[in-house]
């Protein structure tokens, strides 16, 4: 066969082999076996051993021993099936046989099969392949399917593998795991040398085919998807990580093992024993995810996750519940994995391709240079002289924008972890530490005080929130990370990078008289979320004495506690509230009762939103955060906490419509309906909505209702104002609609007039295809009057909707309705908060329980994801009063409480 076309068959083995399905006629492979056992009874032999160790107490094994014990199983069955169909044997008996070498690859070659994980095989050969040994190979194959393996095979001739070497990284990386089943060693010890040569004579390249593999992996498993559930092996610091400095350490140091790169003066201060640690955590939760799935399952979805933390024996906690504390444990190994592999390709790089050190900027420290952009501790000069130099180093990259070198990253960790009592209490080393902290200026640089213990040791009540997980469809990273990203939104506010976005953020900082405590409030916002439950209100009794320990003064201190305390007040009150009633605002403005921390509050909302996931930071919420902000801030600097005189607003709005309609409609009939609606609502609708209510009455004529829609500018949001006869339930007829339309309420505002009429105001999620978006509002147009007059099953189109809307993402196993009951921040109605676990149709049901309890929803503000419905819904009595017994109140909570 001409050499080109076994390069391109070989191409086409390399793909994963996969069993004919039943359908498919299976030729006969006529193959003598040699055994007392046949091949078919070693098959079963195979599978009940593996089912042993799956159904065993894997908890109680190391993940390495689970790995190597599941390896060595494989090797047992493939060595048999290989005397079994004689291959051993006729490859003692023919000239091939020092020619022909039967190679376990990848994970299989490098003894870390998991239970799930596919086998891969080459066969090296030179020369032609027997018949006979093709006909073995292929019955081979077949008895592996047996045994429900996937199996992936190569058959090539060492020049064939190194072509497909040099155009395939995964093929190259495969080669250096290859190990020997069957064969001539020598002829596989050739090849393996052959490989290692030539990689040598280009050992820069391969260095870089690594680092771009890292890159795109990191770009494909290391989004905000990928928090909640991380790929154990494909996602930064996964299995894969370790795999890069192995590889590494084989070609560019020559290390069989990689334990043997300690052995390099370069490599002294690697931490081996924490890094095999932290693998063989990975393949134990790796293994276990395999043997309960019975698939090569490799992310940790949520669902697995309550059920892996009782198999690994993790208790629950007062503070903290057992999936938390084995999440936390799993981001603490897989964060270990991913920064001692970025400090080991650092120091490769400067060993692989050695620079001079980079010109230095003028009255730059004397201490160190710039070598590729990273800062290094100039010869002769160690910690050992001046253990302030570790934090001189950091204060100077943050200032300058570079990273610390390898070297200097693990002398300075291991210095931290044997002098962290001393380095804290060296004179100055504080006001130091602040000077980095108070202004962060390099990500990077941030990340790594984190990294190698800085902050926990000048702040060591951060220690509990290390790699501490948020279980939530909003949060994308654990609370350490969060904190810091929250400080890099306060960076990029105040260097004007939202801007073109959101101009206000930059117009308000440049107001504040110290932006720095800022930066300190958002790194320790959420350290209460070490101690369960009312985080912000533990948060701030911790930091006084934290802050006094620093050497900030009073004013910073109650500041700082402040924004701790209440950091979520923005936030909750305008997603969950009423911003159109006055004793809203009025509330927040005495919480709050000063307009420079009501500035700080707005930023560190902004970038506590920001820096929590796409969800949180959408443009909806954006809007009424801001809404909120301007409505306080007015009060504020108004310099009264009174709500304004309603007579004046009042008469302001009945000017501007009779203004604006006097023209279309009689003075009579304008007069009319400013009899008939309500105070509150010429107060808390603005003066455009009323006027489009009163236009659609005037003009509605027989029709049972008509609306007006209006794009939110900037948000996927539509505003609907409404105008249609009252009756029982219809909040809920509505939501209904809605919902089996795919559009999502957001927020509604009822008013009901003395004729009967409603004006009403819906704000909703815009249909998703703009193309058709006309169409889609005809349907619910339609669909709408159905509802009205009870010709449209609303109950039978929400269970087809259920039924067919194939979940997604995997929602989290605790979460129970919860229900609260506030009577006091409205005078007119009693407000229902309902927090359920989301799933289509759920405010419909929440809505038909609440008419069904005799009340009248009049405003309701829902905030629903993936994950939940959060929803406040402003409620009153038949007879138009607040709900005040409590037998009815609490018969209310236990209805939604179990809402199906």
């Amino acid at each position: 066969m001409p050499t080109q076309d076994r390069l391109e068959m070989a191409r086409s083995l390399s793909y994963q082999w996969k069993r004919p399905s039943e359908s498919e006629p299976v030729r006969k492979i006529e193959t003598p076996y040699s055994a007392s056992i046949s091949p078919e009874q070693a098959v079963v032999n195979f599978l009940s051993e593996r089912d042993a160790l799956a159904c065993g107490n894997l908890a109680k094994l190391s993940g390495a021993a689970i790995s190597r014990r599941y390896t060595g199983m494989v090797d047992r069955f493939v060595g048999e099936l290989l005397v079994l169909l004689r291959l051993r044997e006729w490859l003692k008996n023919t000239n091939t046989g020092g020619r022909i070498a039967f190679l376990a690859m990848g994970s299989y070659g490098a003894r870390e099969l998991c239970l799930a994980s596919d086998i891969d095989l080459m066969i090296l050969h030179e020369g032609v392949l027997p018949t006979k040994i093709e006909r073995a190979l292929l019955g081979l194959l077949y008895h592996l399917w047996d045994a429900k393996l996937e199996v992936g095979y190569t058959i090539v001739t060492p020049e064939e593998a190194q072509r497909l070497m040099a155009e395939d990284f995964g093929t190259l990386t495969s080669i250096l795991n290859s190990r020997m089943l069957l064969g001539s060693r020598a002829f596989h010890m050739t090849f393996k040398e052959r490989v290692l040569s030539t990689l040598a004579n280009d050992l820069g390249g391969m260095l870089g085919k690594i680092l771009v593999e890292k890159a795109k992996r990191e770009e494909r498993f290391g989004g905000e998807e990928y928090f909640i559930e991380p790929d154990l092996k494909e996602g930064p610091g996964g299995l894969r990580d370790f795999h890069y400095m192995r590889w590494i350490s084989k070609v560019c140091f020559g290390c069989q093992r990689f334990s043997d790169v300690k052995r390099l003066n370069a490599f002294t201060h690697l931490e081996i024993n924490k890094l095999a640690y932290s693998r063989g955590f990975l393949l134990k939760v790796r293994n276990l995810l395999h043997a309960s799935s019975s698939t090569k399952e490799d992310r940790l979805l949520v669902s697995h996750q309550e059920r892996l933390s009782k198999e690994l024996e993790y208790p629950d906690g007062p503070s903290i519940s057992a999936p938390s504390r084995f999440m936390k444990d799993v981001y603490l190994h897989m964060n270990r994995i991913r920064y001692i592999t970025e400090e080991f390709l650092t120091k490769a790089k400067d060993l692989v391709s050695p620079s001079l050190p980079d010109p230095l900027p003028p009255e730059f420290p004397k201490e160190f240079d710039i070598v590729k952009g990273n800062l290094v501790m100039k010869g002769g000069i160690s910690f050992s002289d001046d253990l302030m130099l570790i934090l001189k180093a950091f204060k100077t990259a943050n200032k300058y924008g570079l990273f610390l070198g390898s070297g200097f990253i693990w002398e300075a960790r291991k210095k931290i972890t044997k002098d962290r009592c001393r380095l804290v209490m060296l004179p100055g080393a504080k006001e130091m530490f602040l000077d980095l902290i108070l202004d962060p200026r390099n990500p990077r640089i941030l990340r790594l005080a984190l990294e190698i213990g800085l902050i926990d040791a000048f702040v060591p009540e951060f220690r509990k929130i290390r790699n501490l997980a948020q279980f939530g469809y909003y949060h994308v990273e654990t609370v350490d990370l969060h904190s810091l990203r929250a400080m890099q939104v306060l960076h990029r506010i105040r260097t004007g990078k939202y801007d073109g976005e959101w101009p206000l953020l930059r117009r308000v900082w440049e107001e504040l008289r110290h932006p720095e405590w800022l930066f300190l409030a958002a790194l320790l916002h959420d350290i209460g979320k070490a101690y369960g439950k009312d985080h912000c209100a533990r948060g701030a009794r911790k930091i006084p004495s934290l802050l006094e320990r620093l050497g900030l003064g009073e004013e910073a201190a109650r500041t700082i506690t402040f924004l701790v305390r209440h950091h979520i007040l923005l936030a909750r009150v305008s997603q969950r509230r009423d911003l159109g009633d006055e004793k809203t605002v009025v509330s927040v403005a005495q919480t709050v009762r000063d307009p420079e921390l009501l500035r700080m509050l707005f930023l560190l909302t902004v970038a506590d939103s920001k820096a929590t996931g796409p969800m949180a930071r959408s443009g909806w919420k954006a809007l009424l955060l801001e809404e909120i902000f301007l409505k306080v801030n007015k009060i504020l600097e108004g310099g009264k906490l009174a709500a304004p005189d309603t007579r004046k607003v009042v008469a302001q709005k009945r000017r501007e419509v009779r203004e604006t309609l006097k023209g279309e409609f009689k003075a009579n009939d304008l007069e009319g309906f400013f009899g008939q609606v309500s105070t509150r609502y010429l107060l808390e609708v603005p003066v455009h909505d009323i006027i489009h209510h009163f236009r659609l009455a005037l003009t509605m004529g027989d029709k049972p209702y008509d609306w007006v829609l209006k794009k939110v500018p900037g948000v996927p949001v539509t505003r609907i104002i409404e105008c249609i006869y009252d009756r029982p339930g219809l909040f809920a007829k509505m939501v209904g609609v809605f919902t089996v339309n795919n559009l999502r309420v957001l927020s509604s505002s009822l008013f009901t007039l003395k004729n009967g009429l409603a004006f009403n105001i819906y704000e909703v999620t815009s249909p998703v295809d703009s193309l058709m978006e006309e169409d889609r509002w005809d349907r619910v147009r339609k669909e709408v009057m159905l509802a009205l007059e009870d010709r449209l099953s609303l109950e039978e189109l929400m269970a087809q909707r259920r039924k067919g809307l194939l979940r997604t993402r995997v929602l989290p196993l605790r979460h129970e309705t919860k229900v609260k009951v506030d009577n006091q921040a409205s005078d007119f109605f009693t407000i229902v908060e309902v927090i359920a676990l989301y799933r289509p149709g759920v405010l419909y049901e929440v809505a038909k329980i609440i008419h069904s309890m005799g009340l009248d929803i009049r405003f309701a503000k829902v905030n629903t994801d993936d994950e939940k419905m959060m929803g406040s819904f402003y409620v009153r009595d038949k007879e138009g009063q607040k709900i005040c017994e409590r037998e009815r109140l609490a018969r209310l909570e236990q209805e939604l409480g179990t809402a199906p």
